[in-house]
């Protein structure tokens, strides 16, 4: 009872925390914003109401730095926002600016959270809520594309799928006739709708899809996709630490992907599934804009001072 009571007063304190934050933070924005064109200001707001923060990319060990600045720009641009680069023994330079030929630059708009130890990569990501999925070709991993994802929307390809079956019946059962006025069109639209979302409900409530099949992937399920080793693959470490293996298959005679094709596959797959979708809370966003907004001022930390805020709290709040 206790404990339960602690843990309740720890969520208030959380909110009214991230609340002050969201005000504070809101604030500064305003002020700022007016340091940049609209123009940069809505390119800003676009990218970061479609970041995804579900999903985080984890590189471990990597010799080739150009390989992660590939991951970063994929990244980017399918819009995962979280990404962890575990270099055990400081082996690899992480300075993006150095690979900005193929990051174009992306290393200024993602997160990415360094670590030099395997182990405390995952106990921060386990500590987060997220499942170890790790990219590997033993005998226990799963195909990746034969697992099947609980999308949070209904993808473009499943509801064109269900809209022509529901035109086909609907034909049927109009025996062909023409007749029909506009109300009736109206109806038939509102009901192809909610069939559809009748359709996907079912799809995914344990009616086809059985919830003991470990192929079947629930939305509220955050996962934390790994890739080793650029040679050698993942850590035994990471494999022993690990919730899930996966692979994607090859027919050729080639034995692996190059690792930035592997995650460009992977997220792709994900995409299409409808499973990559916007999930920043406000408060994310908030800082995200702030960051975005102050890359593009010179001196921004005299500009926040003449502003009337104090510039290390304010960065502090953003990195927080």
């Amino acid at each position: 009872m206790i404990i339960n009571q602690q843990i309740k007063l720890l969520n208030i304190l959380k909110f009214y925390s991230q609340k002050k934050s969201l005000d504070i933070l809101n604030n500064v924005s305003n002020k700022i914003k007016p340091f940049i064109s609209d123009k940069r200001l809505k390119r800003f707001e676009d990218s970061i109401n479609n970041r995804n923060k579900r999903f985080i990319i984890v590189c471990e060990n990597l010799d080739n730095p150009g390989n992660f600045a590939a991951v970063v720009r994929t990244a980017d641009a399918i819009g995962i926002q979280n990404l962890c680069l575990i270099n055990e023994g400081g082996k690899l330079d992480s300075n993006f600016e150095k690979y900005d030929r193929v990051s174009l630059g992306s290393g200024k708009w993602v997160t990415v959270n360094k670590y030099y130890s395997t182990i405390k990569c995952i106990e921060k990501l386990k500590e987060q809520g997220y499942s170890i999925w790790v990219s590997d070709l033993s005998a226990t991993a799963f195909q990746f594309d034969q697992l099947i994802f609980q999308p949070n929307k209904l993808t473009t390809q499943l509801s064109y799928f269900l809209s022509e079956s529901i035109k086909n019946v609907n034909s049927l059962n109009n025996n062909n006739n023409n007749n029909n006025n506009e109300e009736e069109e109206e109806e038939e639209e509102e009901e192809e709708e909610l069939i559809k979302n009748l359709a996907i409900n079912e799809l995914y409530n344990n009616k086809i899809v059985n919830n003991n099949n470990k192929n079947f992937i629930r939305n509220d399920e955050k996962i934390a996709l790994v890739f080793g080793n650029e040679s050698n693959g993942i850590s035994e470490i990471m494999r022993s630490l690990s919730d899930r293996r996966f692979y994607l298959p090859m027919v050729g005679f080639v034995e692996s992907f190059n690792i930035s094709v592997s995650v460009a596959m992977t997220l792709s797959l994900l995409k299409m599934q409808g499973v990559i979708t916007p999930d920043l809370s406000p408060l994310d966003k908030i800082k995200l804009l702030n960051k975005f907004v102050l890359s593009s001022i010179p001196k921004n930390q005299l500009v926040l001072e003449k502003l009337g805020f104090d510039s290390d709290l304010i960065l502090k709040l953003i990195k927080k």
